[in-house]
């Protein structure tokens, strides 16, 4: 049988195995793109450095005083204390230096509970004196300061405190010139000249639960000698 050439082209073509037949002529193969994961430093997105702690120039405001300031106070030891007793008054002295003064007759133990007392520090402080007042000494207030480390016995101690509360002192003005004072509800703890000296006052007393006076003056003359426990 004669061949054509019809069937001569088409077994050109499977024998070439589609590398020219129906294809542009010239067009290179290429190979697909290709892609990386793999990022070089270069190409690291760029990142912030932290941001740095606000700075602020504001000062803490000063702490509140502990203590009034400045004090008023006589210092001693206390390992040099005597009694000496004259005129219905019972002094409490270092030497020549007198540290307290308690009104009492010369049977009572209003010195020896001076002694005691003044033997378990090394000051007595004051608030309101020099205030002026006729009645001046009403308006002075006691405490007393640097412990000695003594733990020492006070006759009759439980009789001449009171207690109150320290978390609900009120300072009030008394009006008409009478002063000021420091009291817890109707409980007054004590009088003072100005109200200076009764916030000082309030400042002394918080620290305690109890207020005790020794002494037992006349009856005109409030001149108790007081601290706090």
């Amino acid at each position: 049988m004669r061949r054509t050439p019809h069937l001569i082209l088409i077994a050109a073509c499977v024998l070439a195995a589609g590398t020219a037949c129906g294809g542009k002529g010239g067009d290179p193969v290429t190979a697909p793109p290709t892609f990386s994961s793999v990022m070089s430093p270069s190409a690291a997105p760029a990142t912030s450095a932290a941001p740095s702690p606000a700075r602020t120039s504001a000062r803490p405001s000063p702490a509140a005083p502990s203590w009034p300031s400045p004090a008023d106070c006589v210092s001693y030891n206390p390992n040099n204390l005597t009694v000496h007793y004259e005129a219905g008054i019972h002094e409490v002295r270092d030497g020549s230096r007198v540290v307290a003064r308690l009104h009492g007759g010369p049977g009572e133990q209003i010195g020896e509970q001076g002694l005691a007392l003044a033997q378990r520090y090394k000051r007595h402080c004051f608030i309101g004196r020099g205030n002026g007042r006729e009645d001046e000494n009403a308006y002075v207030f006691d405490y007393w300061r640097d412990s000695s480390g003594r733990r020492t016995t006070i006759p009759g101690e439980d009789e001449a405190c009171s207690s109150y509360d320290r978390g609900n002192l009120q300072v009030n003005d008394m009006g008409s010139g009478h002063g000021w004072r420091v009291k817890d509800d109707d409980h007054v703890l004590h009088v003072f000249d100005d109200e200076s000296d009764a916030r000082d006052g309030r400042l002394v007393l918080a620290k305690y639960s109890k207020i005790c006076s020794l002494g037992n003056p006349p009856d005109d003359d409030q001149d108790y000698v007081t601290y706090g426990k």
